[in-house]
């Protein structure tokens, strides 16, 4: 039986989007100032630490408010959709906080940040846009990479990583050994290189200061250069994308990019419901897995990653699966575990649900949601970091943007020469 998406004639039709009060370069400006800016916030902040004065996790907060509120800004218009959905949201997380007794703001941040994007990039509808914003991130990402691999000391003379996580608290320096200068904890690998061994054991960060949110835009761009077969750079941006992964050792990211692209002609055949039950059998399975065996954590590979997200569903009590009560079980490592505890059950359900059933313009943008979807199932296995607007805030927006751009035109244009 033919799955999801439906033909032409039964996908999604909604009204174009709202004219913009703001001029078209306007426009264009403010959102690769939003999109841009949320990729570059930590370099820049990291380089404000290191060479002007410390810096806080107040800083990255008024920072993230600011690209996020100039997202809002594009995203605003007449339709309810907006509204309804922060609405919705807010409503439920106020619940969840009257019943734990306490508020978590950063759970609130986690959300709006898709939202926030995502209604931009359905406002605005320019796949254009998003081609461009893809090739100059794609191009800022090598350009730093290249200098933190090459040119590691002088690189760390201005961009001291080690010390920008220290002055944020996200480390100390008891799990750093004293050290104060250096690259993020995980940029310097212990065992050997899994892609391309003898670059060494520098796994390159970049813009993102930390290896994993490296390997995540690399998967991000190499999808939307897969998705559009018209867009002008496209094989530079696949290119530059599976390099900065294997710069990154990001075993992850390659194997993320193998299975988008195999799975490419399926995605049209696959019915929405597997999508919508898809994390919920893997949260079981694991889930199983965990009490069956025992597991406390492995090594760090992906059997051991899978291990670690399984011991920390096996700790979880129904109170905290159901939303009622605060856990302190650290879940980065398990970005399923992360959002189950943060949401609750239901939140995650609904959630998921929404991104898997929202609706779409034309039937190609469902292609690009696919592959975001095959992305953050196997992300949500080992990590929470899908939630960080370094590599969030291009995501969200370009799904936007497949959902709601005219696709007909663009490959009319495309047919046409224009």
């Amino acid at each position: 039986m033919r799955g999801q998406p439906p033909p032409a004639a039964e996908a999604v039709q909604e009204a174009p989007p709202a004219a913009s009060f703001l001029a078209p370069w306007m426009t264009s400006g403010i959102a690769g100032f939003a999109v841009i800016g949320g990729l570059l916030l930590n370099l820049f902040l990291c380089f404000v630490n290191t060479r002007i004065m410390p810096v806080s996790d107040t800083h990255v907060m008024l920072g993230e408010m600011t690209m996020l509120g100039s997202a809002f800004l594009l995203a605003v218009d007449r339709r309810a959709g907006l509204y309804f959905t922060l609405l919705l949201f807010i409503s439920y997380m106020l619940l969840i906080f009257a019943l734990r007794g306490i508020a978590d703001l950063k759970a609130l941040r986690d959300i709006f940040i898709p939202i926030g994007f995502y209604f931009m990039g359905r406002k605005l509808a320019n796949p254009e846009l998003g081609d461009r914003l893809v090739v100059i991130s794609a191009v800022i990402v090598m350009i730093i990479a290249l200098f933190e691999y090459l040119l590691t000391e002088t690189y760390l003379d201005y961009f001291n990583v080690l010390g920008y996580y220290l002055a944020r608290g996200t480390v100390t320096l008891q799990e750093v050994y004293g050290q104060t200068r250096g690259l993020f904890v995980s940029g310097l690998r212990p065992e050997p290189r899994t892609l391309l061994p003898f670059l060494g054991q520098h796994r390159v960060s970049s813009v993102f200061l930390e290896p994993v949110s490296a390997g995540n835009f690399g998967v991000i761009a190499y999808a939307w250069a897969l998705f559009r077969p018209g867009m002008k750079g496209r094989f530079l941006v696949m290119a530059l994308a599976l390099a900065g992964v294997v710069l990154a050792d990001a075993r992850f990211g390659f194997m993320t990019c193998v299975v988008i692209t195999l799975l490419l002609p399926l995605y049209r055949l696959i019915p929405k419901p597997v999508w919508v039950v898809a994390p919920f059998f893997i949260l079981a399975v694991i889930a199983a897995y965990g009490i069956i065996i025992g597991a406390e954590g492995g090594a760090n590979d992906v059997s051991g990653r899978l291990k670690v997200t399984a011991a920390i569903l096996t700790q979880l009590d129904l109170s905290v699966v159901l939303g009622l009560k605060a856990t302190d079980i650290f879940t980065a490592d398990s970005g399923i575990s992360y959002t189950l505890t943060n949401f609750g059950l239901f939140g995650f359900i609904g959630l998921w649900a929404a991104f898997v059933l929202a609706p779409f313009h034309q039937e190609q943008g469902w292609t690009f949601r696919s592959m975001m979807m095959i992305y953050l199932l196997l992300l949500m296995l080992i990590s929470n970091s899908f939630y960080s607007i370094k590599t969030a805030a291009l995501m969200w927006f370009l799904l936007g943007t497949a959902d709601t751009a005219d696709w007909k035109s663009v490959i009319a244009r495309r047919s046409a020469g224009g």
